[in-house]
């Protein structure tokens, strides 16, 4: 799709026409479900997640700055919406653990290297949501535990903890998947 078929697909959506939207949703699904994949713990949770994100993308096209910076705008609407579901549906009692309770774990780097990029996703969909939001936000999408914290309405050592415990846990499943010996 060039910028100028996106800049009238965008116009359109503004003015609210459904050909428009069904459209940017055909050629956009791919980025909203990669997205919402990384945060859900299985496809009918990413399918929701991605639904929602395009609900609010649609809602709030006019404050996308430029056409240019439409996936990068329409991939926040996605992590956004992946944050509202987690607030949405975690439980009463929270599972989101006190830095006090965490013990530090030193993980190698190299150890990911040996697992394809769906391992790495099927594992990461293994981790508590707690966990997986904490991770995703801070090892994918680049936000300081700070941000988390802001975004998640947490204390940022109850974050820091959830780093701490997700790395162990993806540890934990790394070594058990057989791909890597503990002892590399």
């Amino acid at each position: 799709m060039t910028l100028e078929e996106l800049e009238m697909l965008l116009e359109g959506c503004k003015n609210g026409n459904r050909l428009s939207q069904k459209r940017i949703y055909h050629n956009f699904y791919s980025l909203g479900m990669s997205v919402s994949m990384r945060y859900a713990q299985n496809q009918e949770e990413a399918q929701e997640i991605c639904h929602d994100g395009f609900v609010k993308a649609f809602a709030k096209i006019g404050d996308c700055a430029s056409v240019g910076s439409f996936k990068a705008w329409l991939r926040q609407i996605f992590v956004r919406s992946a944050i509202d579901y987690f607030r949405k549906y975690r439980q009463n009692k929270p599972m989101m653990d006190d830095l006090e309770t965490a013990s530090h774990v030193s993980t190698k780097s190299t150890a990911v290297e040996y697992l394809s990029n769906e391992e790495k996703m099927g594992l990461i969909q293994k981790l508590p949501p707690s966990y997986r939001v904490a991770f995703n936000l801070y090892a994918v999408e680049g936000y300081s535990t700070a941000e988390i914290a802001k975004l998640l309405e947490v204390a940022e050592g109850t974050v820091r903890a959830n780093l701490v415990k997700a790395r162990t846990k993806l540890k934990v499943m790394i070594e058990a998947s057989n791909k890597i010996s503990p002892s590399r």
